[in-house]
């Protein structure tokens, strides 16, 4: 079990709660500006968090990583329904989800069944080739140091992960892995991906086991 702790990252929290950490406090002509535009009080509710946050979690990419991130948690779902550690991932190619998988050590008796390392195993199949170029990988949960390992292997440009895992990640809670300079090859990183909803499957899973 590589999961035992977690928190949702400081850097992107993409989920239905991700204004909720604001402190900014937009001035009140700000927001009489805006009624002309948005008549309904609600709807200007709903407006302000996108001209208040930084313009990276507004990009395209970002907004197309939450549907694949939502795949990977139903990934995650189904493995906690089979009694596996719930960590979905979901391996994207050219736009296109090309591999699948939840975790399956206890199913496999296997310890390098994580969800990652299957999804990676399939793609190399399907692409055949054991470098996934223009692909990007979407996990649940930090990847732990085997699977971070994978993902240099692979060759892989892209991880977007959910929740960190402070007491077995390796991009940034325990080891820094992907951006050692000393590697060969570097992994853009984008992390905190509806971390709130990853978490949340992994905690209930526990809670349930106590």
């Amino acid at each position: 079990m590589r999961v035992s702790l977690f928190r949702p990252s400081p850097i992107v929290k993409q989920s239905a709660s991700l204004f909720s950490h604001l402190s900014v406090c937009p001035h009140p002509h700000f927001i009489h500006s805006l009624r002309p535009l948005c008549p309904c009080a609600s709807e200007i509710s709903a407006l302000i968090p996108f001209l208040l946050i930084p313009h990276a979690i507004l990009s395209p990419k970002m907004e197309t990583d939450l549907p694949f991130m939502q795949e990977a948690l139903a990934e995650a779902r189904t493995s906690a329904s089979a009694g596996e550690v719930p960590i979905g991932a979901i391996l994207v190619h050219d736009g296109k989800i090309l591999a699948r998988s939840g975790n399956r050590t206890i199913r496999d008796n296997d310890p390098t069944a994580h969800a990652e390392i299957i999804v990676l195993r399939e793609a190399a199949r399907l692409l055949s080739n054991y470098r996934l170029a223009n692909t990007a990988l979407y996990v649940t949960i930090e990847p732990c140091t085997m699977c971070a390992g994978a993902i240099i292997q692979a060759r892989v440009p892209r991880l977007v992960y959910g929740a960190d895992d402070p007491k077995g990640g390796a991009v940034r809670s325990c080891f820094e892995i992907l951006s050692n300079p000393r590697l060969n090859h570097q992994v853009e990183v984008s992390s905190g991906v509806l971390a709130t909803e990853a978490a949340a499957v992994l905690q209930s899973f526990f809670a349930a086991r106590r």
